[in-house]
């Protein structure tokens, strides 16, 4: 059986007895093959994300070493993302490795050792976690990487998705249902330590050029 369809369909039926560990919304079988086939396109070596759920399950399976940033839930039995995730049959758990706690203090706290070829941000959506989530993870990602934004529908996330994919950092793909998809490009870093505003398209693009010459001068 094809990787892929263990996945959509499997998955499907598995999801059933975790009905309530997902409650803010789960990938359809139709996104996960999608973002399968995406994550198939490029090596993958070492990638990350926040939360737990699908999205662990296929990373553990297509990643040589893959680091979910979540809180550890299993008290909570068939409530629990992560007993979703690792008792799930073809989970691979020798490629998982786990940080517990709130990203909001782990993720400045580690120290990535290697550059990152993928990266799912779906951790706390309430603002502004996810951009904190951004910035420690974004000088980690090689040229050629993906960064993958989910629930970019939500207000807030929208807001911070408008601004990320105009960056020159990135390009823009096609969008996965309520996922957004970047590449990241050859463009240098854009310096975390620094400001830069004046640098940054989102502003560039909504600033006459009158304001904007004021606004640098």
């Amino acid at each position: 059986m094809e990787l892929e369809t263990a996945i959509s369909d499997e998955m499907s039926s598995y999801s059933d007895r975790y009905a309530g560990a997902h409650g803010g919304g789960s990938f359809t079988p139709d996104a996960i093959r999608a973002i399968e086939r995406l994550l198939r396109q490029i090596e993958l070596n070492h990638t990350a994300e926040t939360g737990c759920g699908k999205s662990t399950i296929l990373f553990s399976l297509l990643s040589a070493e893959h680091t979910i940033f979540t809180i550890d839930d299993r008290q909570y039995g068939e409530q629990s993302s992560l007993n979703f995730a690792l008792d799930y049959p073809k989970t691979n758990r020798q490629t998982l490795r786990a940080v517990f706690g709130p990203s909001q203090r782990t993720l400045p706290r580690h120290n990535f050792e290697a550059p990152l070829d993928a990266v799912l941000i779906d951790g706390p959506h309430g603002f502004p976690f996810p951009e904190l989530e951004y910035y420690y993870f974004y000088p980690q990602l090689r040229e050629g990487a993906l960064l993958l934004i989910d629930d970019i529908h939500l207000p807030s996330l929208s807001r911070f998705w408008d601004i990320v994919k105009e960056d020159r950092m990135f390009e823009e793909l096609p969008r996965i249902e309520n996922t957004g998809v970047l590449r990241r490009t050859s463009a240098p870093t854009f310096d975390p330590l620094g400001d830069g505003w004046w640098e940054q398209r989102y502003n560039q693009r909504r600033l006459t050029p009158d304001a904007y010459h004021y606004a640098t001068d």
